[in-house]
């Protein structure tokens, strides 16, 4: 088995292509079409991403009008047959406009494990955590142990679309850092940490008393499309002590930097894999230590 490519196209087609070790370069079937996912709402996708664990893969997907889809193979031995593992409309009736700018963005955690501090307070060690950008805000979902995604935490602070969001690598560091690149011109990092709690549950799972002022605080602050996502498929806050729902935890977010130094908008950025940043656009290349 060889390598194994996705693609999207303004035709609203994800293709899944799997290469053919037997077959000599720049033959034309070197590379193999063995899945082809149709948009369920006849617009284009904007924005996939794998995720992969061991043997077991999933894909993410949007579309222009920010309809979210998770999927996962059938048989995780083959990539042939996918099927829906989660799905939302995160613009929640409000779709934009054909003449609109619109930016839509989904981005795996790669690791293999989740941060230390999140499994320790409860979270399975094999959940899923993905990052959504839905125009100005991005929306952090995480799964729970019966693979059910929930939203844990907001980024909120851009002032214009978010055209690119990212996962920095160090799950021992005890928490989490996500970049975004907004049209505004900025770069902002931010820290996703679990926080402390004096009292857990039987499952793990922390209790209702550890406080989240800055979540409370993001939800309040959010734009139309990410209050509409965070109303439609937030879970109550008893989810905390709650049997019903083990493997949940709760998050919070810290604002750690806002990186300026574009001179118009920001299009792409992406950590190095060694832990230095480095935050890419169409023009300029920043790098931090």
């Amino acid at each position: 088995m060889g390598e194994v490519i996705g693609s999207i196209g303004e035709d609203g087609r994800c293709k899944i292509w799997q290469e053919d070790v037997s077959e000599p370069p720049m033959s034309g079937s070197r590379f193999k079409l063995i899945s082809n996912l149709g948009s369920p709402t006849h617009a284009p996708f904007m924005s996939l991403d794998f995720k992969n664990i061991m043997q077991e893969t999933w894909l993410a997907l949007i579309t222009r009008d920010g309809y979210l889809m998770v999927y996962e193979p059938v048989d995780q031995s083959n990539l042939n047959e996918w099927s829906v593992l989660a799905e939302r409309d995160v613009c929640e009736g409000n779709t934009p406009d054909r003449q609109e700018e619109v930016s839509f963005k989904v981005a795996f955690h790669k690791e293999k494990l989740p941060c230390w501090t999140a499994i320790m307070a409860g979270l399975d060690r094999k959940a899923l955590s993905l990052a959504v950008a839905v125009m100005t805000d991005v929306i952090i979902f995480r799964t729970d142990k019966a693979k059910k995604f929930y939203p844990v935490a907001w980024l909120t602070n851009a002032r214009q679309i978010i055209r690119d969001v990212a996962w920095a690598n160090g799950s021992m560091r005890g928490y989490d850092v996500i970049a975004t690149a907004s049209k505004d011109g900025f770069i902002r990092v931010y820290e996703l940490s679990t926080p402390r709690s004096e009292k857990t549950s039987g499952s793990g799972t922390p209790s209702a008393s550890a406080s989240s002022p800055q979540l409370s605080k993001t939800r309040t602050n959010m734009s139309g499309i990410g209050a509409g996502l965070a109303s439609a498929i937030k879970t109550p806050e008893a989810h905390l002590e709650n049997a019903q729902y083990p493997g949940r935890i709760r998050q919070i977010t810290k604002l750690v930097d806002e990186l300026p130094s574009h001179h118009g908008a920001v299009w792409r950025l992406a950590f190095s894999q060694m832990g230095k940043h480095y935050f890419m656009s169409r023009d300029y290349v920043l790098t931090t230590r």
